[in-house]
């Protein structure tokens, strides 16, 4: 039976899926938040091949760079890349998912995803990132654990919810709060957001846009763990 391991940045994505791992005893998958970023990820990658998982998958929000990306699709990849890296996912895996989502509530749109750690934050970055990549979405997570899995010989897999828009600044108080284990500090937020009040729109309409992309994790958790996520 294929081994399982699954990577996150954010706590709140590995609570999405232990939520419905706890409804399938016996179901061989490992999931590890590493906190946010490309070596926190490499190193949960690692830790989950050392413990005998033959498949990797990276699962969380992405931020857009199209508008036709927008948040709360699901965004399905036949590559990460970075720079003029760009790492295949495993491509009977994504076609079966393919098939297994067909015709679900969610939206789902078919296009790469590009790596960029610290975040891409301005509309500006974005669309630097797009020109660069002809990526639809990004995040800080996936290219690190494909790099692991490409270098072990592991079948690879991205699935990414989008929670900030192409034309959004991702505010410095949403940043700021995010801490190295993957959780988000309140107190944080709202510190740094009294000293940038001006973030207050952009701060709700990001948190909007993130409900959205939970939703969309979570339908897609409820539909597929464990059945869909196995090759």
């Amino acid at each position: 039976m294929t081994r399982l391991g699954i990577v996150t940045g954010m706590q709140f994505e590995a609570d999405i899926l232990a939520a419905e791992l706890a409804k399938s005893a016996g179901a061989d998958i490992k999931v590890i938040c590493a906190g946010p970023g490309y070596r926190p990820a490499r190193r949960a990658a690692e830790a989950l091949m050392d413990d005998g998982a033959d498949a990797l998958l990276s699962f969380g929000i992405a931020g857009s760079l199209l508008e036709e990306a927008r948040p709360g699709t699901l965004l399905l990849a036949d590559q990460v890349i970075h720079w003029s890296d760009a790492i295949d996912v495993d491509a009977a895996w994504m076609g079966r998912l393919r098939e297994g989502i067909a015709g679900q509530k969610f939206p789902s749109r078919h296009g790469n995803l590009a790596h960029s750690d610290p975040p891409a934050a301005t509309p500006s970055d974005k669309r630097f990132l797009h020109i660069q990549t002809r990526a639809l979405g990004v995040d800080m997570e996936s290219f690190g654990v494909a790099e692991i899995a490409r270098d072990r010989g592991a079948r690879f897999l991205a699935l990414r919810a989008v929670a900030d828009a192409h034309n959004r600044m991702v505010p410095v108080s949403a940043i700021e709060a995010m801490n190295n284990d993957g959780t988000v500090s309140a107190v944080r937020a709202l510190t740094v957001l009294g000293l940038h009040p001006w973030e207050i729109g952009d701060m709700i309409r990001l948190g909007l846009n993130t409900a959205a992309a939970k939703r969309t994790l979570s339908d897609l958790a409820r539909l597929g763990v464990p059945r869909l996520f196995f090759m």
